[in-house]
């Protein structure tokens, strides 16, 4: 399972590492998924190189919040914050679970999913085939799911390679409107179970 995760992340990350943005984003929601994309989204199962990218030097460099100010971005879990002031938009890794958010403080839903999705589709279409995996509601909050399946020729190779159907990628935007002013939105990536 590890092996197929690796695999396909690798090809994340070889897909997302090849668009190069037109302009530099300018919206809250272009922010955030760009920060997803190209540090979550892009680093699945190589969360230390993330690590390494974010640091001071780095190509991705983001400033480490103070663990006191990390804290609730973690829940309790081992791991590091990172911000990006300007736009409210907070990575979380969370080292011992392998996991990867983006928190985003203010930002509306329609405008966060339609991006996202449109980021993930630019920068891993050739790849993955991006495709809705529906919705959930939870009181205030919805989550909306998007699959990540590897496309013909790619879930190839990864049968061939590995000698197993992959599974593909989850990548949840949960959003609300209403539930906590100060944090309107929640992006994370997974493996799609089947």
């Amino acid at each position: 399972m590890s092996r197929v995760l690796s695999t396909l992340a690798v090809g994340f990350a070889l897909a997302a590492s090849c668009v190069e943005a037109a302009e530099p984003p300018r919206s809250v929601a272009e922010i955030a998924s760009a920060t997803f994309v190209f540090g979550c989204a892009a680093h699945v199962g190589a969360l230390d190189k993330l690590h390494d990218r974010l640091q001071q030097g780095g190509d991705l460099y983001l400033p480490r919040l103070p663990d006191a100010a990390a804290k609730p971005f973690l829940q309790g879990r081992p791991g590091e914050a990172y911000l990006r002031e300007e736009a409210g938009v907070t990575l979380a890794l969370l080292t011992k679970d392998e996991q990867c958010a983006v928190f985003v403080r203010r930002v509306p839903s329609a405008a966060i999913n339609a991006q996202v999705e449109k980021d993930l589709k630019a920068a891993v279409g050739r790849y993955f085939n991006v495709q809705p995996g529906g919705r959930e509601a939870n009181g205030p909050l919805t989550s909306r799911f998007l699959d990540l399946l590897p496309s013909a020729a790619y879930r190839d190779e990864l049968v061939k390679r590995h000698g197993s159907e992959p599974t593909g990628l989850r990548v949840i935007v949960t959003t609300s409107e209403n539930a906590n002013p100060d944090l309107q939105a929640i992006i994370t990536i997974g493996v799609r179970q089947p």
